[in-house]
């Protein structure tokens, strides 16, 4: 019907009422976020923001889809061997770094063993330990052998930090980073804006439209909203729970908000009083009830979980109940534990983050009738990884989605896993084997009774309190076309234009 209008009306009418072309559109997308990025070496970047930033300049060799399914990205196709040991990988050709240089299987192969380098101090490191030896028979192909059987193996080679750097160029990365992505690094001022242009030479044909992006460093949510509202910025990435309904209600923003599996917990340090006892952290269970927090806290934008596996996935153990606040019980737990009056602990929460800030208040209202004194502690998120992170006996922390049930698990629980040795310090026999035995296997009958079996002792030996699985918002001007919120919280914006 448009068409046949069209065709009727003069020529130059026609063009004012014409709806944009998304082929020939342009401009830059300004989107605004919470917090300097600190580091801009995706190896080594661990925040939603840089996260963003690594997703933007950078490509893997597989990429990660809004619906969760792993696509080819950098690798045009791989294979496997039965025994789920040997991942051939066969690069796409031609596919250019923003210096212009061609990437090839050997930037690949440093790249992941810069990543396995203890030094590199990668927080995913452990999650590619299982990788024994790589090697490159021609330059588009690249062969990984593993210690164990791994199933997921290309779907974790998604994830955000495992971008494919230059092996020439890895001591550049934290001042002038370079990739292969779809937009190219120009220029960053911390506590103002990230600027990148788009790559004219990127490897798909007709990506990116967009002239560009900009990441507006805004700390002040309330500025944010303003910002959007008025047409200053394009998009808020990660809108507050409180805020979703509200603007839903304005016609000038399209607000999206999806289920994921990103958690926030509070932090119990196993190895230091009062969180060194079982018993202790199975009381703040009984103490504080997760449908409550949900409620309180992310106004019923998220779900009650036991663990970092979110109530949405199958694997999810249904028959484990959430615990209904009973503050006798966890009274009667604290006593056996040698806390007749209760218990006194700071609990520290990251000042810039309130959602967890909130939280933490939450937790410590909640508990306080079950004989849980707490004081909160408030800390910049900047100085968590100095101060808290490991140190403080009792902290809201939180982090996103990964790529397999695997990598959203075993870092985090396994007595050996790197992000486990930063937060719980946790030891469970069962849950170490339950973990081990999942790795080994890439059918979901096989795994699934290995991570109830899990998670049904972590509810009897809890690590910490995983309070939800929170759903992640983000709000646009609607002139902003073909960018979907990513339950993996970063954007693809390669399609993305502005219809202004």
């Amino acid at each position: 019907m448009t068409m046949l209008l069209r065709l009727a009306l003069p020529a130059a009418l026609a063009a004012v009422i014409a709806l944009p072309d998304p082929a020939a559109a342009q401009g830059v997308l300004r989107i605004a976020v919470g917090t300097s990025l600190k580091l801009l070496d995706p190896a080594k970047t661990t925040t939603g923001e840089e996260y963003i930033f690594d997703n933007l300049v950078f490509n893997g060799l597989t990429r990660m889809r809004p619906d969760l399914e792993v696509e080819p990205e950098l690798a045009e196709s791989w294979s496997y061997t039965p025994d789920l040991k040997t991942w051939t990988f066969k690069l796409r050709k031609g596919v250019k770094f923003h210096n212009g240089r061609e990437m090839t299987a050997d930037d690949v192969i440093a790249t992941y063993k810069r990543i396995l380098d203890p030094a590199t101090g990668s927080g995913p490191r452990s999650n590619y330990e299982m990788i024994d030896a790589m090697e490159a028979p021609d330059p588009y192909t690249v062969v990984f052998r593993l210690k164990y059987a791994y199933g997921g193996f290309a779907d974790i080679l998604s994830d955000r930090q495992v971008k494919i750097l230059p092996r020439d160029l890895f001591d550049q990365m934290a001042t002038a980073p370079v990739g292969t992505g779809p937009f190219v690094f120009k220029s960053y001022t911390p506590g103002d804006r990230l600027i990148l242009t788009k790559n004219a030479a990127y490897f798909e044909s007709g990506q990116p439209k967009l002239d560009g992006v900009e990441l507006r460093i805004m700390p002040e949510m309330s500025v944010r909203i303003a910002a959007l509202q008025a047409g200053d910025i394009d998009v808020l990435w990660e809108l507050p729970p409180e805020q979703v309904k509200p603007l839903k209600s304005n016609p000038a923003l399209r607000v999206d908000s999806v289920a994921t599996a990103s958690w926030d917990a509070a932090i119990m340090n196993n190895a230091i009083p009062p969180f060194n006892d079982p018993r202790v952290r199975k009381a703040f269970h009984l103490a504080v009830d997760k449908r409550d927090v949900v409620e309180l806290t992310l106004f019923g934008e998220g779900a009650p979980t036991i663990s970092p596996i979110p109530p949405t996935h199958p694997f999810f153990a249904k028959d484990v109940p959430v615990t209904k606040a009973d503050p006798v019980a966890a009274k009667r737990l604290l006593r056996e534990a040698g806390h007749p009056n209760g218990v006194k602990v700071p609990l520290v929460v990251p000042v810039g983050r309130p959602v967890r800030e909130r939280l933490g208040v939450t937790l410590q209202q909640l508990a306080k009738p079950a004989g849980f004194d707490i004081e909160i502690q408030r800390v910049p998120f900047a100085r968590y990884a100095a101060e808290v992170s490991g140190i403080a006996p009792f902290y809201v922390d939180g982090y996103f989605a990964r790529p397999t049930i695997d990598t959203g698990t075993h870092p985090f629980l396994h007595s050996q896993g790197s992000w486990n040795a930063r937060l719980f310090k946790y030891k469970n026999k069962t849950v170490d084997e339950a973990l081990d035995k999942a790795r080994l296997t890439g059918k979901p009958e096989e795994q699934k009774p290995l991570y109830i079996a899990m998670q049904k002792a972590m509810a009897d030996d809890p690590p910490g309190y995983f309070a939800y699985a929170v759903n992640f918002a983000c709000a646009y001007r609607v002139d902003v076309k073909d960018v979907a919120t990513h339950p993996m919280r970063w954007f693809d914006l390669r399609a993305g234009y502005v219809a202004r």
